[in-house]
C-alpha cells in the first residue's frame, strides 16, 4: 500500500517537522507577555488530560527527565501545580493542578486555544483545515488518536 519513496517521504517529514516549530513559535509568542511559558502550559494541558505521573508528563512534552523534573519544581513553587503521594506506592508521586493552574488551563482553552490555531491555519480554506484534520488523523496510528485526542476530532 505505500508506494512513496524516500525522495517524497523527504519533504513531508521535513514539512510536519516546520508545521510544528510553526504552531510553537506562536505559542510562545501568545504567552510571551504572560507569566508562563509555552512549554510550561504543555505540562498544565498534560496534567489536565491525565498524564499524572512526571514520566507520563516526559513523553507527552518530549522533555528529559531532569529538566522536567527543574520545571516542575518552579510550577510547584508558583502553585501552578501540586505533587501528591501516590495512593499505592509512596515512591511515586501523582502531579494534580491546583486552582491557579487550572483557571491558567482554562483561560487558554477559551481563549488561546482559538488565536493560536487560527494563526496555524490561517492560510487555509475551512475544508483544507478538515482535510489536514483528516489525513493527520489517518497517519497516526489508532493508539496514539485515543490517547491524545477526544472521539469527536477522529471521525474520518
Amino acid at each position: 500500500m505505500n508506494h512513496t519513496t524516500t525522495e517524497t517521504l523527504y519533504p513531508i517529514g521535513l514539512l510536519i517537522h516546520l508545521a510544528n516549530q510553526f504552531k510553537d513559535n506562536l505559542l510562545t509568542d501568545y504567552f510571551a507577555d504572560s507569566d508562563i511559558t509555552a512549554p510550561q502550559f504543555k505540562v498544565l494541558i498534560s496534567i489536565y488530560k491525565g498524564f499524572t505521573s512526571p514520566v507520563e508528563v516526559s513523553k507527552n512534552v518530549m522533555m528529559d527527565g531532569g529538566a522536567l523534573s527543574r520545571m516542575i519544581e518552579r510550577m510547584v513553587k508558583r502553585e501552578l501545580i501540586v505533587r501528591q503521594p501516590h495512593p499505592c506506592d509512596k515512591r511515586q508521586v501523582i502531579l494534580a493542578l491546583t486552582e491557579k493552574g487550572l483557571a491558567i488551563y482554562q483561560h487558554f482553552e477559551q481563549e488561546g486555544m482559538r488565536i493560536v490555531l487560527a494563526q496555524t491555519t490561517a492560510r487555509l480554506t475551512p475544508q483544507e483545515v478538515e482535510q489536514l484534520m483528516r489525513l493527520l488523523t489517518k497517519m497516526l496510528p489508532d493508539d496514539v488518536i485515543a490517547r491524545y485526542l477526544r472521539t469527536e476530532f477522529t471521525n474520518n
